[in-house]
């Protein structure tokens, strides 16, 4: 996620702002927008199963609760209803549940009322259609923040599912960037997710910060092709760190990178995932750099895959972290050019030839370089 985490603690601090107001954070709260007094209490039953309603945000409440538990009907008791208008309060309500909050634009087709007068009050019954099941609103995974939702969809491609829905009590992301979040899961977990991955997102709101993101994500191949390429990734990637036998974590970084510069031809016109590399022996920089982190993960060496781009040109590489200060890596780079000039290279070095989103990816100033690792015995 990254350069996303600023935002995110932004977010966060709004909804810590907002829990008064909105109570705890469960796809069985709603979504509450009023300039009034709110009343906390939420209404029951009476004896004879209506609900008493007494203003218009107990009316919206009340509705909203019935969708919360996917019920069919309810019927509602205007006996001391303080509004104006019972008919022009209960359309708005029911507007304003099914089209202006989250849980019920997600899962409400429509609501339908009949209002009767029962001696000197009146009552309601409220009908509600839905367009989704029980099954579906109980598989909705419930959590607080833009990071939870980047979470959620990490798991989802770590274990290859092909899809998932998620409530976010205080979030702004978009369609496009919660796609981006799986794109951004992949790269993180090249050993996990074989192929890269697309997804679609519809998100559901309302006037709140309250989301419902439905994911789908699509996975190119079967899903026996797909688990016996996973496999072969695993092993062979296991095959390749158990050759890494340096000490220190520098000297280890390297020796991964050499051992994968042996493994792989580097072909703008290979493929893309890091099964390309480790497998089939011929990859361009993505799955270069897609492999490298994987053989980084198995050893235990912080690596982060970076997408920027080369004189113009589309490319990837590496940032690994050793004892806290960061540095570029380019394996895709280092057969042709040598490592002095593709390994452990700073912020500074980089510029010029290649641009990446500083914003998104650590700053690499450390003190290590390649003809450095090489002036002293390694320990």
């Amino acid at each position: 996620m990254r350069g996303h985490w600023r935002k995110i603690a932004a977010l966060a601090v709004t909804a810590a702002l907002l829990l008064p107001i909105c109570g705890c954070a469960s796809v069985f709260d709603e979504e509450y927008l009023s300039v009034s007094d709110y009343e906390y209490a939420r209404p029951t039953p009476g004896d004879d199963g209506a609900i008493p309603v007494t203003s218009y945000t107990t009316l919206r409440l009340a509705i909203s609760n019935l969708v919360t538990a996917h019920a069919d009907s309810g019927t509602l008791d205007f006996r001391n209803y303080s509004g104006e208008s019972i008919s022009d309060d209960l359309a708005a309500a029911c507007n304003s549940v099914s089209r202006e909050t989250a849980l019920g634009s997600y899962s409400v087709d429509y609501i339908s009322y009949d209002i009767t007068t029962v001696v000197a009050y009146s009552e309601a019954e409220v009908y509600i259609y839905y367009k989704r099941s029980q099954e579906e609103i109980d598989s909705i995974i419930n959590v607080s923040t833009s990071r939870d939702l980047y979470d959620c969809i990490e798991a989802a491609v770590e274990s290859m599912s092909p899809g998932l829905v998620v409530l976010v009590s205080a979030t702004d992301v978009g369609e496009d960037e919660a796609a981006d979040y799986v794109i951004e899961a992949y790269m993180d977990y090249p050993l996990s997710c074989v192929v890269r991955p697309s997804a679609s997102v519809n998100v559901y709101s309302g006037l709140g910060m309250q989301r419902i993101y439905e994911i789908s994500i699509n996975y190119p191949g079967n899903e026996a092709d797909l688990e016996q390429m996973h496999g072969q990734l695993n092993e062979s990637a296991a095959r390749l760190a158990a050759r890494v036998t340096s000490e220190g974590d520098a000297y280890m970084a390297l020796q991964a990178a050499s051992l994968l510069i042996e493994q792989c031809v580097s072909d703008s016109g290979g493929g893309h995932t890091a099964w390309d590399a480790l497998v089939s022996g011929r990859a361009d920089s993505e799955g270069m750099a897609l492999a490298y982190k994987a053989l980084c993960d198995t050893i235990g060496i912080e690596c982060t895959v970076v997408e920027g781009r080369l004189d113009r040109t589309e490319h990837y590489w590496n940032i690994v972290t050793l004892e806290g200060d960061s540095y570029h890596v380019d394996t895709s780079r280092a057969s042709e050019l040598g490592f002095a000039n593709t390994f452990l290279k700073s912020d500074a070095e980089m510029w010029g030839g290649y641009w990446w989103d500083i914003a998104e990816y650590p700053e690499c100033v450390g003190p290590l370089s390649y003809s450095s690792l090489m002036s002293e015995p390694e320990e």
